[in-house]
This record gives C-alpha cells, structure tokens and sequence, in this order.
C-alpha cells in the first residue's frame, strides 16, 4: 500500500551545515557474462580500482533521532515483504525509532512512465538479498521502503559514454572519481527522499536506470548504489550493502599496489596478519581460523590477497561475495553483518507484558515477545532474584507456578542470539543479549512448604514427616532440609515452635 507523499514542512534548522568527504568502494571487475562470476584482468583509465570516491554532502551522516530535521522532498513511499519483495500495508508512527533494521531504496533516472520498471528492478534484488546468509536468517530484522522518485530525464550521467550529463534528482553518474563503474550519488538528495519512509533509514540503496555495470558503497554514509538493469544488478547491490551495513572491505587483490603498504585494515575482513600470526595474537578473525561450514565462503583461512592489493594483505576465505559476485559471504562478515544489526535491534520486541514498572505478585504472569529469525530461535530464560528458574525458557512465565516460601525481590527474563555466526563474546553480552527486570517483593514464608501463600494441614503433614528424621544429615543431598526451619542441622522442637506460629496465622505475610 502505498504511502502518500506528505507536505512538505519547514523543520528545524541546524545553523551550521557541515560539508562531508563519504568514502564510496568499487566493485570486483564485471563478470565475463552472466553466470560466470570470476573477475577479468582490469584495465585501468584514470585512478586505480577501489580508490575512494569523495561525494560532498551538504548534511553528515543523521542518526535516527534527528532525522526529522531534514527536509523531505516529497515522493510516495511503500513498504515491501522480505520474503517476495511485495507491497505491503503501510506502517504507521513517522520516527519512531523502531525495533528493525529499516532499508529505503530511492530511483533515479526513472520516468513517471517507468515506475514499473523501478520496481521490478528493486523487487529482485530485495529477494536476492534476504537469499543470502545472514541476511536470510534475519529477514525478519528487517524492513524494506521503496521511495518512488520521478525523473523528468531518462537514465543517469555518463552513460553509455563519459562527458553525458543528465539533470537528474539524485545526481547519480558513472566514472566517479575517473573509474568507470564507480556509481555516484548526492547523498543529500538521499537523505532528502528517503525521509519519506515512516521510519527512520537505517541503509538506502540508490537504484539508477541504467543497464550499465556498476555501484558504490558508502560506508560513512549508510548508502549503497547499483544499476537496476544490469544482469548483476542484485548481486552488486549486496556487495555494496557489504560496504555500507557490514563495513567490510573488498577482498580482490587488483587496482592498488601489488604489495600493500598501508596500515593494518580497518575491516574486519582484510588483515596484514597471516594465520599464525593472527591466531597467536588473538586478532580479527583468530576465532574462525580453520573453519568450514556449509553455506559460507571457506575454509576460513589467511588467504594473500585483498583490499587491493596481491601481496602482504589477507582475506578470510577464497572467493567470498567481497571478492566476487556472486558466492555467499565468508563466516567473519558474516559476524559483522550481525554486529551491524544488533546495533539497531534488540532481541525482545517491543514492552513486555506488563511493564517493567509494573511491581509484580506471587500470582503475576508476565510476558514478552522475541525477534524471530530462521532456523536459529532465540535462547529465553526467567530469573528470580537473578537465578535462572529451571524449565522456565517460554515466552511468558507464571508467578504462581514456583514455590516463593523464601521470598523474593525481582523476577528478571533474559534472551540471548545464540547464533553459531557470532564468534565475539563480548558483543553477544552486550548486544546480543537482553535481561528484563520486574520488582517482585515477597516476604519469606518458610513455614509454606508447598507455596500456595498459606500454612495450612497440608504444610503440617511435611513438618511432621520431617520431624520424624530430626537430623538432616541423613537426607538425600538431593532433597532439601525444608523442615529446619531454624537452619541449625536438626527439625526438633525449635523447628515446630516457629511452625506452630505460623500455622496459627495460616496466611503468610
């Protein structure tokens, strides 16, 4: 369903403009024809292959909370399904921070008479993202926004041929930066149009009408580009989504110095370590080394060769998505494509049921719902006062069902990713886990054996099978002393004492 272009609105001015340089990334060579996914030898025009592409931006990178600050330039907006890539009813509440990961892909170069092209064109390669892994595990992390922008010019600049100049609204033109399928945008203009989605935009992919081989991706920026009607088009834009969501580094050897002679990568998937070095420094990808597992790039090795250069830099794999289009990612992008996400979402979705401010009772229950990923469900435990409840790992826990003659203070949930493509320990605590906390003050009620908040006959008839064991010791290790009630290793007569008390009161505290 489509969402009606809104008004455009005066919105807060910020009184000093801030002028950017966003790095952009290249693309491995075209391949030789479709299907066949190996690079070619390049040949190099003006400037080497991956050199950086510097867009002047009139506004920085904007973080969720101050995106209502720009201002839009009005286009209608719909939101499409992970799954097919279809239009879906609209999602209401414009800045909400919300609890996914929130991609817009805005045209440029389209026709009014070409919308459906545009759409097609974004149509496959939302379905070829969320093919891939993590991406397909994650779908439902995920929203996708289609901005329909109008063009009064047909195709984008510098193509077919550099020196084509077309007045299009994003801007876009091949040979940025004298690199032929380097594909640029006007970030600005980005922003501006993707502002139209209901929630705020995590990546936007910028789609330009063109058959022509190419893509950027702006790392700084959250902007990736491709050529809709390129044979490759899908396959770049997750190349570029590489760049700009994952931060990774392209992993082919050519375009720069055949030796690299920079500093360490910044990526988490190009190193100037080789395996013995890395894994005796516990560095980058230390934790996948030797590892091989089905639906990955691998066997995760130090493989010479990456970030430009043939010599004295690593990949983690031999021809993973950053290398060529085409394979899937190799295991360490694929960790931080998941880092990157848990940046935006939490496992619970949205306030539990009821709230956290809410005090809770021994004949409470309450609830929360999960993020739901594929085939790697999230791990759910209940606590009271910080102890795990064994068996209670359900989405909603009843109070009444354990035994709280001890008392308590709080009962707490806590979810965990668990996922075997996080390898990071620290991140998964502090990201990938989320612990809920409800205030539960009971007071102890120790003459309450079987918790039903009341020392009745029932109660009696444990006492008095423990009375008859008197000494502790000689019960199972397995069974709890319930009984002794004075904590002093016997259930004697100071033991009934205080149960007599209480079972003259029957109603615990």
């Amino acid at each position: 369903m489509v969402f009606s272009a809104p008004k455009l609105r005066r919105l807060a001015i910020i009184s000093t403009f801030v002028v950017l340089s966003g790095t952009s990334y290249g693309l491995p060579n075209e391949p030789v024809a479709p299907g066949i996914l190996k690079y070619i030898a390049p040949a190099h025009v003006d400037g080497r292959e991956g050199s950086p592409c510097v867009v002047k931006s009139d506004i920085p990178p904007i973080p969720r909370d101050q995106q209502y600050t720009i201002q839009r330039i009005p286009a209608d907006v719909f939101r499409l399904d992970t799954r097919t890539g279809q239009e879906l009813a609209p999602f209401e509440d414009r800045g909400v921070a919300n609890n996914r990961v929130n991609i817009v892909t805005v045209g440029d170069g389209y026709l009014s008479t070409q919308q459906a092209t545009y759409n097609t064109h974004v149509t496959n390669a939302i379905n070829r993202l969320f093919s891939y892994e993590p991406f397909r595990t994650y779908q439902n992390y995920f929203q996708v926004f289609r901005v329909n922008v109008i063009s009064t010019v047909q195709g984008v600049s510098n193509d077919p041929t550099q020196g084509i100049v077309r007045n299009t609204p994003l801007g876009m033109n091949f040979w940025c930066s004298g690199i032929e399928r380097l594909l640029c945008v006007d970030v600005s203009a980005c922003y501006q149009y993707a502002a139209n989605a209901p929630q705020p935009y995590d990546q936007i992919l910028a789609v330009a009408n063109s058959t022509k081989y190419g893509g950027a991706g702006y790392t700084t920026n959250e902007v990736g580009t491709y050529a809709g009607g390129n044979s490759s088009a899908a396959l770049v834009a997750i190349h570029e989504l590489g760049h700009s969501f994952g931060n990774l580094a392209d992993e082919y050897d050519y375009g720069g110095n055949s030796t690299y002679v920079g500093s360490e990568p910044v990526e988490p998937n190009s190193s100037k370590l080789a395996s013995a070095a890395m894994a005796a420094q516990q560095k980058k990808w230390y934790q996948w080394l030797n590892v091989n597992t089905a639906g990955f790039d691998g066997p995760v090795s130090t493989y010479e060769g990456s970030s430009y250069s043939q010599f004295g830099v690593y990949r983690p794999s031999p021809d993973s998505m950053m290398r060529v289009l085409g394979p899937s990612f190799n295991l360490p992008s694929a960790e931080s494509i998941i880092q990157s996400i848990y940046q935006v979402v939490k496992p619970i979705d949205g306030p539990p049921s009821p709230s956290t401010a809410t005090v809770l009772n021994p004949t409470s229950t309450a609830g929360i719902t999960l993020m739901t990923t594929v085939n790697n469900p999230l791990s759910v435990q209940w606590l009271l006062n910080g102890t795990p409840i064994p068996g209670a790992t359900a989405t909603s826990f009843n109070v009444a069902s354990i035994n709280l003659r001890k008392g308590s203070s709080t009962l707490g949930v806590r979810v965990v990713d668990n996922t075997f493509m996080v390898k990071n320990a620290l991140f998964r605590a502090s990201k990938m886990t989320q612990t809920l906390t409800w205030q539960m003050p009971v007071a102890p009620c120790l003459s309450d054996f079987d918790g039903d908040r009341a020392v009745d006959d029932a109660d009696f008839v444990t006492f008095a099978q423990m009375y008859n064991v008197l000494l502790c010791s000689v019960i199972s290790q397995q069974q709890e002393c319930t009984a002794d009630l004075n904590n002093d290793g016997f259930v004697d007569d100071a033991d009934f004492t205080i149960f007599a008390a209480a079972y003259s009161t029957l109603a615990c505290p």
